[in-house]
């Protein structure tokens, strides 16, 4: 499988020297725990005086890794991201061949809509109570995971929330990060 990696710029030009030095880091990153993904894309851009970056790694069919940080260099910003990748893969590596050879078996799955809705404290309108402005809207997957695996997943993607079919019993549970810092842990009764 050829494996991709694009860097790009928002409002931004990235130069070539810049993309080679990612585009070297991202496929050390990786290759030290997989043979092959599918592809990485490295995004960059100006927030107010600092340099973002946002990477996102598709490893396999429905495993993704997402980083993003804030320096006031684009390497700076890079290199930050991408350490919270290592981190990341290298904290649950052992976990994601473990998931690998679970996939094999059929996994349940369930389609949801997902919608973003305009915080009304912004739009100061007490119109929209009762009919908020949806300012998104996109196809999610309820995937069945074991507790573990859903947490696995949720820090993979860099997520506050994450939605799963629990499979010990079949019932929809939710993680998601506490202010505290601990994850929270949501299964409802029957």
């Amino acid at each position: 499988m050829e494996s991709t990696i694009s860097v790009s710029g928002k409002q931004t030009k990235v130069g070539s020297s810049l993309e080679l030095h990612v585009k070297n880091q991202i496929a050390s990153t990786l290759k030290k725990y997989f043979s092959g993904f599918i592809n990485s894309e490295i995004l960059f851009s100006k927030d107010k005086f600092n340099f973002k970056c946002e990477i996102n790694i598709h490893l396999e069919s429905n495993i993704f890794v997402k980083s993003h940080s804030l320096s006031n260099d684009a390497y700076g910003a890079f290199n930050i991201a991408n350490d919270k990748i290592k981190k990341r893969i290298r904290r649950y590596h052992r976990k994601l061949t473990d998931h690998r050879l679970k996939k094999t078996k059929l996994t349940k799955t369930f389609q949801v809509n997902e919608y973003i809705i305009k915080n009304p404290d912004e739009l100061k309108l007490k119109d929209n109570e009762n009919n908020p402005i949806i300012i998104a809207e996109s196809d999610e997957i309820i995937k069945n995971l074991s507790v573990s695996e859903a947490l696995m997943l949720m820090n993979l993607n860099d997520k506050a929330v994450y939605f799963f079919k629990n499979s010990k019993n079949d019932r929809i549970n939710i993680l998601f990060k506490r202010s505290d810092g601990n994850i929270g842990w949501l299964d409802p009764k029957k």
